[in-house]
């Protein structure tokens, strides 16, 4: 995607919005398994981002500066298996995010949800959740499926915002008295596949993910600084988070969000 494409995609979005009356059921993946939507726009020697979700190949993470690339890998002993490594790099548009999920564990691919949480502004001054990070400052929780009918599904997320108290924990992304059901996408500010946030690719067991950070709805400014941090599922239920810590007495380990440097 190019820099001047970013306004056309804006208008995207917020017809996107006006439109988002659906979320995914583990017995009805939404967009019916095959969500491809992709926007290409025209080679105008614009901004291109050091990272492409449609080379078949890595090796683009090469080229990623030390300074800004974010790492997290999977303690040996930690409580929850089912992510092995995640690389995290922001460009002046986009995040990329590279994922390795541990096939061993993660064997339910009807409908694989994954999602990512975003401290969009870097302050313990806003957001919560502290039930999978630390610090319990997200702002923001990204959600659709990785797997969909036993097949790579293209990783196009809803969005969310935290409703719950600074800090707090608890499954908080409605604000209070609201439906919180398929009548209102379960309260997500864009529905999953509604608006062309994110394009993914899987390549060697792992899923390279490229989403445009203006179309992704925030509460609060976005910092030159941001946290992230990531979970999968099966049955609904967390198995895999990074980062993390080691167990503790047999419980979850927590560990503070990743602190990734926008690269402008």
């Amino acid at each position: 995607m190019k820099a001047n494409w970013k306004f056309a995609l804006l208008c995207i979005a917020a017809l996107s919005i006006a439109a988002c009356n659906s979320k995914p059921t583990p017995e009805q993946p939404q967009g019916g398994g095959d969500d491809t939507t992709q926007v290409t726009p025209p080679d105008d020697g614009e901004f291109v981002s050091k990272i492409s979700v449609s080379d078949n190949s890595l090796a683009d993470w090469d080229k990623v500066p030390a300074a800004f690339l974010a790492t997290a890998t999977r303690p040996d002993d930690a409580y929850d298996l089912g992510l092995k490594s995640v690389k995290v790099y922001a460009d002046e548009m986009y995040i990329n995010v590279l994922v390795e999920i541990d096939d061993e564990e993660i064997t339910d691919r009807a409908w694989t949800s994954f999602h990512m949480y975003i401290d969009a502004d870097g302050s313990a001054a806003t957001g919560g959740y502290g039930d999978e990070f630390a610090d319990a400052s997200i702002d923001i929780m990204l959600e659709t499926a990785v797997f969909a009918e036993n097949q790579p599904y293209n990783w196009n997320p809803g969005v969310s915002w935290w409703y719950g108290e600074v800090n707090g924990t608890g499954w908080n992304w409605c604000p209070e008295g609201a439906a919180n059901d398929d009548s209102d996408c379960w309260c997500a500010k864009v529905c999953s596949g509604d608006s062309p946030i994110g394009n993914s690719q899987y390549v060697d067991g792992k899923f390279e993910i490229q989403l445009l950070r203006e179309l992704i709805l925030s509460p609060v400014e976005w910092g030159a600084e941001f946290g992230i941090g990531f979970d999968i599922q099966q049955a609904w239920t967390s198995v895999g988070i990074l980062p993390t810590a080691a167990a503790v007495d047999g419980a979850r380990g927590l560990a503070n969000a990743l602190k990734v440097k926008i690269d402008k």
